[in-house]
C-alpha cells in the first residue's frame, strides 16, 4: 500500500501530574528529516524521539512538536544533608545534658528542622512520565501514518487510472504500427517494381530492404518491454509494502525510455499523437510519485 509524505498526527495525555500535547506535520523530502521542537527537560530524550520516529516512517521532513507541563511537585527533589542532622543531634544532646533532660532523642525530634532537607528542581524526566510522554508521541505518530495512508491510497488509484490508460494507448500503438509497417513495405515494394518494371532487378536485395525496413520501424519490443514495466509498476502499486517510491520512480524512468524510443522510430502522425500521449501521463505520475513515501 502506498504511503503519501504528507500528513498531520495529533495527541493529548492528561496523567499522574503531566500534560503533554504531541503535533507530528510530514511533509516530502527525499530522505528522512526530523526536526524536534521540544522544551528543554526532555533535551536528554531527543536520540529516543527521533528513534521512535524512524521505526515508523522512512521517507519524510517530519517536524514534532511537543508541549510538556509536569506538576512542580513532582519535578521538586529531597535530600537529607546528614551533616546538618549530625550537627543537630550534637545539639539536643548537649541540650539535653545542660538542661537535665532525660529521655532519647527521637527521629521526631530531627523532623521538627527543616533545614536537614535539601530541595532542588530536576532538569530530567523522570522514567514514569517520560513512558506517558513516549505514549503520547506513538499515538501522534500512528495517526499521521494513518493519515498519510488515506492519502496515499488516494494516490494510487489516481496512478493506476493513468497506468491503465498507458497500456490502452500501448495496444493502439500497437496495432497502428504493424499496420503502418506493412502499408511502408507495401509502398515501397510498388515503388521498387514501377521503377523497375522493364528492368531485371535483385529480388533478394528487395526482400532485404524490406528486412531491414521492419527492423527500423517495428516497435514490438519496445512495446513488450513497456508492458512489462507496467505489470511491474502495478505489482509494486499494490504490494504489502509501503517505501517504494524510490523503486516506482525507477520503473517510470525505465518506461519513459522505452516511449521515447517508440516515438523515435515511428513515422505515423497517429502513433506520434499517442507516444505523446503516454509522456504526458508519465509525466503526471511522475509529479505524483514525489509525495509517495
Amino acid at each position: 500500500m502506498l504511503s503519501s509524505m504528507t500528513g498531520f498526527g495529533k495527541a493529548e495525555i492528561k496523567q499522574d501530574g503531566v500534560s503533554v500535547s504531541v503535533e507530528v506535520k510530514s511533509l516530502n523530502s527525499r530522505f528522512l528529516e526530523v526536526i524536534p521542537k521540544i522544551p528543554r527537560i526532555l533535551q536528554s530524550r531527543e536520540f529516543e524521539i527521533r528513534e521512535l520516529i524512524r521505526r515508523k516512517i522512512a521517507r519524510g521532513k517530519i517536524t514534532i512538536l511537543i508541549d510538556l507541563e509536569i506538576d512542580p511537585a513532582y519535578l521538586r527533589t529531597f535530600e537529607v544533608n546528614f551533616d546538618i542532622v549530625n550537627h543537630f543531634v550534637k545539639l539536643l544532646r548537649e541540650i539535653k545534658k545542660k538542661a537535665k533532660v532525660k529521655g532519647e532523642i527521637k527521629l521526631e525530634h530531627l523532623l521538627m528542622f527543616r533545614e536537614i532537607f535539601e530541595s532542588g528542581l530536576t532538569n530530567d524526566i523522570s522514567d514514569e512520565h517520560w513512558e506517558i510522554v513516549k505514549s503520547a508521541i506513538d499515538e501522534a505518530l500512528d495517526k499521521l501514518v494513518e493519515a498519510r495512508k488515506k492519502e496515499g491510497l488516494e494516490l494510487s488509484k489516481d496512478i493506476e487510472n493513468r497506468i491503465n490508460l498507458i497500456s490502452d494507448h500501448l495496444e493502439k500503438i500497437l496495432t497502428l504500427s504493424e499496420q503502418s509497417l506493412k502499408n511502408k513495405q507495401s509502398t515501397l515494394k510498388q515503388k521498387i517494381e514501377k521503377i523497375f518494371e522493364d528492368v531485371e532487378f535483385d529480388k533478394n536485395r528487395l526482400e532485404m530492404e524490406l528486412v531491414l525496413l521492419a527492423d527500423k520501424l517495428d516497435v514490438t519490443e519496445e512495446c513488450v518491454r513497456l508492458k512489462s514495466h507496467l505489470k511491474f509498476f502495478l505489482e509494486t502499486l499494490k504490494s504489502d509494502e509501503v517505501a517504494v517510491g524510490r523503486r516506482l520512480n525507477f520503473l517510470l524512468q525505465e518506461m519513459l525510455r522505452e516511449a521515447t524510443t517508440i516515438g523515435a522510430k515511428t513515422e505515423d502522425a497517429e502513433i506520434t499523437y499517442l507516444v505523446i500521449a503516454v509522456k504526458e501521463e508519465i509525466e503526471k505520475i511522475r509529479e505524483q510519485l514525489q509525495n509517495i513515501e
